[in-house]
């Protein structure tokens, strides 16, 4: 499968995602229009850009010319702690949607793109997030251009599909339902977990 292809199937992970931006998102257009939270989508995009540029740039460093098998058995690893965070996660919408809307009401004074860039710069969450796929483009991919390929792919997806949340606020918010919800994180954790293990197999023999 072409690696542009695999990001946008990656991005879906994203996409279905019930987090901290997400809920924020949702809310800023419920509170100040379709338009206004563009902003706000496009901040969270421009972070999430600069937070893989960075990541990628100092995996590629650390693993070098040639594909480093620990640093494959980590980005694995990193993939399944992830997912089992996404299993047994705890907290509900309500307590999510509390934290989320603290941290944005911290920038209150700020505009609604600085707003969603900062929420998701200073995610320490996001960052070992793009850490651990930077860490599998590396390791999956034969050449630059099939990992560019790959991150291009997942925020086609990412920005596409945030654009349609924030349209689509209001229906969103009452279709999904704390059970919903739950069941999109487990199916998110398996996948990350089944990521992490094919990470791990792929690169045992090279150990």
């Amino acid at each position: 499968m072409p690696p542009y292809l695999i990001g946008l199937s990656t991005g879906l992970i994203l996409a279905v995602s019930t987090g901290p931006v997400f809920l924020t998102l949702i809310q800023k257009s419920l509170d100040h229009g379709y338009k206004k939270a563009l902003f706000f989508v496009l901040g969270v995009g421009i972070a999430d850009t600069g937070i893989i540029a960075i990541t990628w740039f100092g995996m590629s460093k650390v693993s070098g010319e040639e594909p480093n098998p620990w640093l494959s058995l980590a980005g694995g690893v990193l993939l399944i702690v992830f997912g089992i965070a996404f299993l047994v996660k705890k907290k509900t919408e309500s307590e999510e949607l509390k934290e989320a809307v603290k941290t944005s009401n911290k920038l209150a004074h700020a505009g609604m793109f600085t707003q969603g860039f900062m929420l998701g710069a200073i995610n320490p969450i996001v960052w070992g997030f793009w850490a651990a796929m930077s860490n599998y483009a590396i390791a999956t991919f034969a050449s630059t251009r099939d990992e560019l390929f790959y991150f291009f792919g997942i925020l086609s997806t990412v920005w596409v599909t945030d654009t349609l949340k924030a349209y689509y606020a209001e229906k969103l918010r009452i279709y999904l339902s704390a059970k919903i919800q739950r069941y999109l994180k487990i199916g998110i954790g398996v996948v990350l977990i089944l990521l992490g293990l094919k990470l791990i197999l792929e690169n045992h023999l090279s150990i």
